[in-house]
């Protein structure tokens, strides 16, 4: 069995892609209350609140780890902020993380990364690169959106894969649904209100659920509080409402068990799934990786 640490876990992702994979995450780590509330309501193993601007080879070789995945704050590369890139407070965990797998004695045989799709053009993926490349990794890049897997949702992300041994050809595992096979009709439905649907509107992608090519564009970790650009909306008998956070988070793969702590706001949730990723690529993301030989 393959020893996994989940950095920067949030609600999952990785642990539950690696369900069912030769793959055992013995430690997750996140800085986010509630990111961790929710990881610990859903995983056997338990999410622990660490600052990862302390992680160093030290700590690195202490997990004797043979995977290390990580989901580094999206923030200093995405197109709608102010792209500081390294330079932005929020990378220097990542810095500190690659200085460790610079610099322990035994770095882990596989490593993966996944960012939003500008950080291809970043400073701190060729950083990345180059810190991989020294300790002699071999090492795959994929664009990868869940709609290229019949999922119907937009959501382009940039994936890194690097490992010791050879990687093998990312295996494209389909899973095509319709997008009302993952829709609830929720009982209290969050209502666009009406001064705000006439104003937004002609910029709101607005879904039929009965069209059977319907697909949702990418939740971020703005919806509910940023109306454009942040995700889609859904007719219903009252009017539009928006998705609601667990139907996200089916869209997302991470299934009709999974849930979030009742402590938790709706709006604490959307944030969480919104700086989540999409378990369906993740999965055929894991395909490089050479996983049998444990």
């Amino acid at each position: 069995m393959i020893n996994a640490v989940e950095l920067y876990c949030g609600i999952g992702g990785f642990s539950k892609a690696c369900e069912n994979l030769n793959i055992s995450v013995k430690k997750a780590y996140d800085q986010n209350d509630s990111a961790i509330a929710t990881y610990n309501a859903n995983f056997s193993h338990k999410a622990e609140k660490f600052n990862l601007e302390k992680f160093d080879a030290k700590h690195l070789e202490s997990l004797h780890v043979d995977f290390l995945w990580m989901s580094p704050p999206c923030q200093p590369y995405t197109r709608k902020g102010v792209q500081k890139d390294i330079q932005d407070n929020r990378s220097d965990s990542f810095l500190q993380v690659l200085e460790a797998i610079s610099t322990c004695k035994a770095p882990p045989t596989h490593i993966g990364l996944e960012n939003v799709e500008a950080f291809k053009d970043s400073k701190a993926r060729k950083l990345l690169l180059k810190t991989l490349k020294d300790r002699a990794y071999n090492i795959n890049e994929t664009l990868l959106c869940p709609s290229e897997l019949g999922i119907p949702n937009r959501r382009m992300r940039y994936y890194l894969t690097a490992s010791l041994n050879p990687l093998k050809t990312i295996e494209k595992t389909f899973t095509c649904k319709e997008l009302k096979e993952f829709l609830k009709e929720p009982h209290e439905p969050f209502l666009i209100p009406d001064d705000k649907l006439e104003k937004f509107k002609n910029g709101f992608r607005i879904i039929d659920t009965n069209e059977r090519n319907a697909y949702s564009t990418c939740f971020t970790s703005s919806y509910s509080k940023a109306w454009m650009h942040s995700g889609a909306y859904l007719t219903c008998k009252d009017g539009v409402r928006l998705f609601e956070p667990n139907e996200i988070s089916s869209l997302m793969g991470f299934e009709n068990d999974f849930i979030f702590p009742s402590h938790l706001t709706k709006r604490q949730c959307y944030k969480l799934i919104g700086n989540s990723l999409s378990v369906y690529a993740l999965k055929s993301i894991l395909t490089q990786f050479n996983l049998d030989n444990y």
